[in-house]
């Protein structure tokens, strides 16, 4: 899944923001697993706000961290190659038809 915040000036698209992109997973229904995508967007919140929580030693050395929400948060993302990145964010901006499959 990609997800692109937009920003708008009198209702047309100037520029992107913000891009995400998630792995979804379904269920044997064929229904997205919330509960992991839930969990995997948590830890991804909770790993970018750990730098701010890190605990130091008395000497100003880092101490060692727990990296599972990192972990959890990394295996419900992926990094899109330069050309697909460009084609999203031309589609969100209204640069480029968006294909229907």
């Amino acid at each position: 899944m990609a997800s692109v915040v937009v920003e708008l000036v009198a209702r047309n698209p100037v520029r992107v923001v913000l891009n995400t992109f998630s792995i979804l997973t379904f269920d044997a229904e064929g229904r997205i697993d919330l509960g992991r995508f839930e969990k995997q967007q948590f830890s991804l919140v909770e790993s970018a706000v750990a730098p701010v929580f890190a605990v130091f030693n008395v000497d100003g050395n880092q101490t060692v961290v727990d990296a599972t929400s990192r972990f959890i948060a990394q295996g419900g993302q992926w990094v899109p190659s330069r050309a697909l990145a460009s084609v999203i964010d031309q589609t969100a901006l209204g640069q480029r038809q968006c294909r229907h499959l």
